[in-house]
């Protein structure tokens, strides 16, 4: 088993973000008072805020294991995700770049009841994605050209080719 967490440092950018768009947009409504207009724009904005600052705060709680059984959360919002019930695991790469140059990974693993999803900031995400794979290669469920090319930019060889989706 093996055990993961976001670490402070990938979190603290997103902490300041979310104080930050707390102060711009609740800071107003608080000490100005409710202005017709402007509380239309902003309240909404607020709770977008707070939102994004829960969800930040709760990820930094929030431990992770890779286990013999299935991939376990605890935390906050804890669950279990069992291979057993292992149905689907895409593997996206979202750029920031149109040259591709930088960006992050998101790992998605489904099963019949529950999906969890995954960041590349997540300390260990380079160990659970082989972890997956394996569980997929076992289970003999597809992945996409898009999954398989993601992982051997992680540097995941060996893919078997029966994890491929048939292509119509």
């Amino acid at each position: 088993m093996s055990t993961h967490r976001y670490p402070a440092s990938s979190l603290a950018a997103d902490h300041c973000r979310a104080g930050i768009g707390l102060l711009v947009t609740g800071g107003p409504l608080v000490f100005l008072g409710p202005i017709s207009g402007l509380i239309y724009i902003l309240a909404p904005l607020a709770v977008l805020f707070g939102i994004f600052a829960v969800r930040t705060l709760v990820r930094q709680l929030t431990t992770y294991e890779a286990a013999e059984t299935g991939f376990r959360v605890s935390g906050p919002i804890g669950f279990e995700l069992a291979w057993s019930y292992f149905s689907q695991m895409p593997l996206r790469y979202f750029t920031t770049r149109r040259d591709r140059g930088r960006g992050w990974m998101q790992l998605r693993i489904r099963a019949t009841t529950r999906t969890g999803r995954r960041y590349s900031t997540l300390g260990g995400f380079s160990d659970i994605v082989p972890r997956a794979a394996k569980e997929a290669a076992r289970h003999d469920i597809a992945l996409s050209d898009a999954t398989l090319d993601n992982m051997r930019a992680l540097g995941i060889a060996g893919l078997s080719e029966r994890t491929r989706i048939p292509t119509v």
